[in-house]
């Protein structure tokens, strides 16, 4: 059995992951958590939760070269846009940090968050971001 790593991660029956966002019915406003009234437009109730795209672009990062013992460092921990509107934060991996620039465009890729496992070994999914390809 496959669990959500994170609050934004739904998992169905199957297995098939992806992240949670909310859109408003009243003016189309997306958000990463589901809120009581629309962030723009203050209209009550309208949050309808939609699965999130998977491509966006890189926002801003940070190159992590000190973190908790048993986690490998150097990693990239990013903010990116998705497509649909939603910012969310991830690691991106497999980009060289010369390469790193805003605007370059991500995938969202679902995973096994790095084999964690709970305590009755049920694998928790996760996500983290590469880099686009052009035939992606």
């Amino acid at each position: 059995m496959q669990i959500p790593g994170r609050s934004n991660i739904a998992v169905a029956e199957n297995g098939d992951a992806w992240v949670r966002a909310f859109r408003c019915t009243a003016c189309g406003t997306a958000a990463e958590v589901p809120t009581i009234a629309c962030r723009k437009c203050h209209a009550r109730g309208t949050m309808e939760e939609f699965r999130a795209g998977e491509s966006g672009k890189l926002v801003t990062w940070s190159i992590v070269h000190r973190s908790f013992p048993g986690i490998e460092v150097p990693f990239v921990s990013a903010i990116v846009r998705l497509d649909d509107g939603i910012s969310i934060k991830g690691n991106l991996k497999g980009v060289a940090d010369e390469d790193l620039r805003a605007g370059m465009p991500v995938r969202l890729v679902m995973d096994n968050a790095g084999g964690a496992k709970d305590k009755e070994g049920n694998e928790y999914v996760a996500y983290h971001f590469t880099a686009a390809t052009a035939d992606a």
